[in-house]
């Protein structure tokens, strides 16, 4: 991946029930040369993880495409996984009903309320102690290689905290 590919964030004070926010947008504006989709990794930011009933508000946005050289249909597919095991996944089609040559676009977005627990926390009457970082990935795969993207890719995470009032 090209331009900006490390994940940023802040720490917002813990005033509110949103309390961290970390992003990763490998391709913030469109780029000239396309990244193949066929078993790619797009994106993947940490977040950290305080307390049992934390959840992370995830959303992911890819912009994808097809070059077409004649009549057929392009799936793909666009999994967010934590720590390695998938959680959610999108999967698109496009198409084109003539014979000629032409590009089509979609655009792919997912939007997830995860509560990472099964892998932080071995029995639920056990607590988390300190920061637990867990890592989320954006992957993509897509039935045929001519499917790509050129931008852009984003993954937001913010943690969410209950709300004690």
């Amino acid at each position: 991946m090209t331009q900006n590919s490390q994940s940023r964030g802040i720490v917002i004070p813990r005033q509110d029930r949103l309390t961290e926010f970390q992003f990763n947008e490998p391709i913030s504006t469109p780029i000239a040369d396309a990244i193949p989709l066929t078993n790619s990794t797009l994106a993947e930011a940490t977040i950290n993880i305080d307390d049992n009933n934390d959840k992370v508000y995830i959303t992911a946005t890819v912009g994808w495409f097809n070059a077409f050289a004649a009549a057929g249909v392009v799936a793909a597919t666009f999994t967010l996984s934590r720590n390695g095991i998938p959680i959610a996944s999108v999967v698109q089609t496009v198409s084109n009903a003539t014979a000629t040559e032409v590009d089509v676009f979609n655009v792919a977005r997912i939007i997830f309320v995860d509560q990472p627990l099964p892998e932080i926390i071995p029995s639920q009457s056990s607590f988390i102690h300190g920061n637990v970082q867990v890592t989320y990935t954006l992957t993509a795969d897509a039935s045929d290689p001519t499917a790509a993207t050129t931008g852009p890719i984003t993954l937001t995470l913010s943690t969410i905290e209950r709300n004690l009032l």
